[in-house]
């Protein structure tokens, strides 16, 4: 039997809480934040007041797209216009290139555990905030 490697709810909502602790400096621009695990199943969620279901929508595609994909949401829009491809061609609705999900892979491995989606500011902003959280995660998990 194959043993999968994967975030656990502690970690999930640890990455939740540092990200939403990094936005609440700036209320005003609210955002909604998700972690799915090594299969890209939903573990943790929160959303700002005023954060809308969009933008709930959006931060759990990143994060799954992440995990799917095996690369972060920014990282792939780059990569497709040079191996001449759209995001359309994997052929599910439901992937985006939009920046802001982030892969979590297991510390010297290239196993995929997890991922971070982040949306409702800039895609800059969203990514930003995505990092806050994966800098939580490595605190926890230091040897």
């Amino acid at each position: 039997m194959r043993n999968i490697e994967s975030l656990s709810l502690q970690e999930g909502k640890a990455i939740v809480e540092a990200a939403l602790q990094e936005a609440a400096t700036q209320p005003g621009q609210p955002v909604a934040i998700a972690v799915v695990d090594s299969r890209g199943d939903l573990i943790s969620y929160a959303r700002m007041d005023g954060a809308n279901q969009f933008n709930q929508l959006m931060a759990t595609r990143k994060a799954a797209t992440a995990v799917q994909i095996g690369i972060d949401t920014s990282l792939l829009g780059q990569s497709l216009p040079a191996l001449n491809m759209s995001i359309t061609d994997f052929g599910s609705t439901e992937l985006t290139v939009v920046p802001g999900g982030i892969c979590i892979r297991a510390p010297g491995t290239h196993s995929v555990i997890g991922g971070i989606g982040v949306s409702g500011r800039l895609a800059q902003e969203d990514e930003a905030l995505a990092r806050k959280g994966l800098d939580a995660l490595k605190h926890l998990r230091k040897p």
